[in-house]
């Protein structure tokens, strides 16, 4: 796939099984895994306490250009999930988070948004010509209403990403007026390698924390304005 230097297979896999194992443990939410090389790993939770908690999906999707990249894939991941999990389909919510990251401070980010109840928890950058794509959270029907659209714009080779196709529907479904949009609380504390270049995250406390600042103050504006909207 173009533009992904983690190629090696056994690695990707035990990173995989490492990050579910962390959610499993860390959190006590439905988790629904899908992987597009058509290699099953559900052998590796058989004998886990939280297998009832825990969704896997294994599919052949790569049968696509590889020049349009891995976020046409991604796409077609997310698209896969929401036509075959049971526990999607009982739920109206979703958090994305790509499956290699493990959010270390993810139980406070979903009290937040499950507090809040807004329609889309993403982070936009000021310039919003993107959004992070990692992890976002937001109704069933951004994905199916907005994002799951964007599909036929995502092209690597040519510079459109994922990430400017998750800004685009976000951006969208905040001018139809119906949805409400909030940045998250905290700062997401992300550990894992990225498969697009090969680098490891693991912020540390001293280099999250004053981050974290940031988007707290940052969150309370928005989350302020979203009150007036609401009382008026």
């Amino acid at each position: 796939m173009t533009f992904t230097k983690l190629q090696n297979p056994e690695t990707r896999r035990l990173q995989y099984i490492e990050t579910i194992n962390f959610y499993l443990e860390k959190t006590k939410n439905l988790i629904v895994f899908v992987e597009n090389s058509g290699i099953d790993i559900s052998a590796a939770f058989q004998n886990s306490a939280h297998r009832a908690r825990l969704e896997i999906f294994s599919f052949f999707g790569n049968n696509f250009d590889k020049c349009l990249g891995k976020g046409h894939g991604e796409m077609l991941i997310l698209k896969h999930a929401f036509k075959h999990s049971k526990f999607i389909e009982r739920n109206n919510s979703v958090c994305k988070i790509t499956g290699r990251y493990k959010a270390l401070n993810i139980n406070p980010i979903l009290r937040t948004y499950e507090k809040y109840r807004c329609n889309v928890m993403v982070d936009l950058p000021c310039q919003l010509k993107y959004s992070d794509s990692r992890i976002f959270i937001a109704d069933k029907a951004f994905f199916t209403d907005f994002l799951f659209s964007t599909l036929d714009l995502i092209n690597d080779s040519q510079g459109y990403y994922l990430e400017h196709a998750l800004n685009r529907a976000v951006l969208f479904s905040i001018m139809e007026g119906k949805y409400s949009y909030l940045p998250f609380k905290y700062k997401p504390r992300l550990k894992g390698q990225s498969g697009t270049d090969n680098l490891n995250y693991d912020y540390s406390f001293s280099y999250w924390f004053p981050l974290n600042i940031k988007q707290i103050i940052r969150f309370k504006v928005f989350s302020r304005k979203l009150e007036i909207k609401f009382s008026n």
